[in-house]
Formats: C-alpha cells, sequence, structure tokens
C-alpha cells in the first residue's frame, strides 16, 4: 500500500441529530474496527467530508479532509479523483478560485487520462473549469475550453442532455462578456430555453439559471424593464424552492436591487442592497467574491449620490478582498484602486 502523506485533520464529531454526525460516526466504526486506511474507512470518511460541505459553518474542514483523501487515495485513482471532485466544488463555492482553477485543471486532466476525453465526468470537469475561469474574468480562455466541451458533449452525451444544456449555459455565459456579442448571447439563452421547456426534474434548477443569466443579458442591453421583471419572478421563484438565504436566492436580490437602481429607484435599491450585502456576509463570510462584488456596487451606488465619505471605505475594503481572492496585480484591482484614488480614497 502506498504510504500516506500527512497527519489526518482534527475531526470534531459533535453529537447531534444532523447527517454529518451520523457519517462521523460510521467513520468512526470503520476507522476502529478496520484501520485509518482501510478502503472502507476512506469511503466513510468521504461521505462524511461531504457532508461537513454541506453545513454552513464546516465548510473550512471539509476542504481539509477531501484534501487529506485527495493525497490518501494516491493508489487509487478512480476515488482520488471523485474526492478531488467534491474538493473542486467546495473551493468554487467558497470562492477560492486560484486554488479552485489549480484543482479543477489537476482533476480534469486525470479523468481524461483514466476515462478518456469524452467521458462524462471529464466533460464536467471542463465546464467547472470554464466556470472558475469565468469567474476570475480570463473569458478569452474560457471561451475555446467551452466551445470545445460543447461539441465533445453534443456528440457524446446529445444535445439536450442535462450536462449539455449546462455546457451550452456556460458557453453563452463566455459570450455574454462582451458588448459586442450580447445579441449572440440572448439567443444562445432564448434555444437553451427552448430545448428545457417544459422542465423536468433534472433540468428544473437550470432552467432558472438560464432565466437568470437572460436577465443579465437583459440588462447589459439597457433593456432594463424586462430584466426587472425577469429578476422579480427569479427571486419569488427561488425564495420559494431554494429559501431566501441560498445563494442563487442571494443572487437574484442582488441583481434585481442593482436593475431597480438603473431605473431610477434609487433609495429603495440601495435600502435592498445593504440588506442583501448583510445578508452575504452573514451566508458567504466577507471575503467571498460575490460579497466583494455586492460590496463594490453598494459602494458604487452611494457615490453616484455623492457620498463618497460612505462609499470610500466600502471600495477600500472590497479592493483588498479582490486582492486574497483574485491576486494583487488582477485588473479588477487596479481599476478599482483606481477609481478609489478617483473618490479621495
Amino acid at each position: 500500500m502506498t504510504e500516506r502523506r500527512g497527519e489526518l485533520p482534527f475531526i470534531d464529531i459533535t453529537p447531534s441529530l444532523t447527517p454529518e454526525y451520523a457519517h462521523g460516526l460510521e467513520f468512526q466504526h470503520k476507522r476502529d474496527e478496520l484501520g485509518l486506511h482501510h478502503p472502507e474507512t476512506l469511503h466513510a470518511l468521504h461521505r462524511y467530508a461531504v457532508a461537513l460541505g454541506d453545513h454552513p459553518g464546516r465548510r473550512d474542514e471539509a476542504v481539509e479532509l477531501l484534501g487529506w483523501l485527495v493525497d490518501a487515495r494516491a493508489d487509487d485513482q478512480q476515488n482520488r479523483l471523485l474526492a478531488l471532485n467534491d474538493l473542486t466544488r467546495l473551493l468554487q463555492d467558497g470562492g477560492e478560485l486560484a486554488l479552485a482553477e489549480q484543482r479543477l485543471r489537476e482533476g480534469l486532466s486525470g479523468w481524461e487520462q483514466l476515462r478518456g476525453r469524452d467521458d462524462a465526468q471529464t466533460l464536467r470537469m471542463a465546464s467547472n473549469l470554464s466556470k472558475v475561469l469565468l469567474d476570475l474574468d480570463r473569458r478569452d480562455e474560457a471561451e475555446p475550453l467551452m466551445r470545445d466541451t460543447v461539441d465533445r458533449s453534443t456528440r457524446a452525451l446529445g444535445p439536450t442532455h442535462p450536462d449539455t444544456l449546462g455546457s451550452r449555459n456556460v458557453l453563452a455565459g463566455a459570450l455574454r462578456g462582451s458588448p459586442a456579442r450580447l445579441a449572440e448571447a440572448e439567443r444562445m439563452y432564448m434555444a437553451l430555453l427552448d430545448d428545457i421547456e417544459p422542465p423536468g426534474d433534472d433540468t428544473a434548477d437550470l432552467a432558472m439559471v438560464v432565466r437568470h443569466n437572460l436577465a443579465a443579458v437583459l440588462t447589459h442591453q439597457g433593456k432594463h424593464p424586462e430584466a426587472l421583471e425577469m429578476n422579480r419572478v427569479l427571486v419569488e421563484a427561488r425564495s420559494r424552492r431554494l429559501g431566501d438565504d441560498h445563494p442563487d436566492t442571494l443572487v437574484s436580490r442582488h441583481n434585481y436591487a442593482v436593475v431597480l437602481n438603473s431605473l431610477g429607484h434609487v433609495t429603495e435599491a440601495e435600502t435592498l442592497l445593504a440588506r442583501v450585502l448583510d445578508d452575504y456576509r452573514r451566508v458567504h463570510g466577507p471575503r467571498h467574491a460575490a460579497t466583494l462584488d455586492v460590496q463594490v456596487d453598494l459602494a458604487a451606488m452611494r457615490a453616484n449620490q455623492g457620498r463618497n465619505t460612505e462609499a470610500v471605505p466600502l471600495l477600500s475594503d472590497a479592493i483588498e478582498g479582490y486582492r486574497s481572492t483574485h491576486g494583487p496585480d488582477h485588473p479588477l484591482v487596479r481599476e478599482l484602486s483606481t477609481v478609489l484614488t478617483q473618490l479621495g480614497g
């Protein structure tokens, strides 16, 4: 058996009725009976780490355990890659984009070697890597990767397979980053909705995501009344289906406030966005990329009203956050630093 690297992180299995507690007990039982490195014990630890990752306050523990598992599975490539899949998902959800990109490239290479370039797992990793590149504003890298992924997914799985539809959605997202290609992105989203409707159990969430993205394209094209109505419907639907604090609901609430501001409802928009920022900080933490985006928008709203003394601290703090998530030399950091100087910060 391959020698394991590093000590197992401390595990706090606190008695409760939650799923992670049940999985933690299973892990303890397997470890005591079979030993830490037995395959069944490692499977149980993997289940425990995934359950921890679903708990709002224990994502960091899950990331540490999954990182250990990736090393511990060095002689079992498939299970190592499955642990890596879950690790990259948590890194993405936590806004740790640079590390997520590194781990996604590692996972993509591993799945290609294990199952080939057209395997469903390989295609999912390629699609997820494109999402991270988009979040890092590296659209020139994301678009060719997504076009290739969509082409391969269409051939291997079919044009209306849920994974293909998801990849088409990511590709449209790459296009919408260019003002000259917004109309093309809008057509792509409309075609996606045509292929999804009526949504089934496996495409219901994707249908909402596509509508969200279409609302963004409408906003960028200046079609604010249509975008406001679509965001209003999305806020209601996501609150009902997912809950008020779900990340997707928070995004829709953020976008609704921004479009409301664009239509001149400044006071209402600022009040809503300040509330959304508080919720983002509570749910995601103050340094999550999405939290920082909301913070910048709120600073901009206040600066546009001539309230620079309130805008500067928000923007300055957001810049420090972006330095940690995007890197000190990222174009966004430089751009916002210039704005800060203009505001007198």
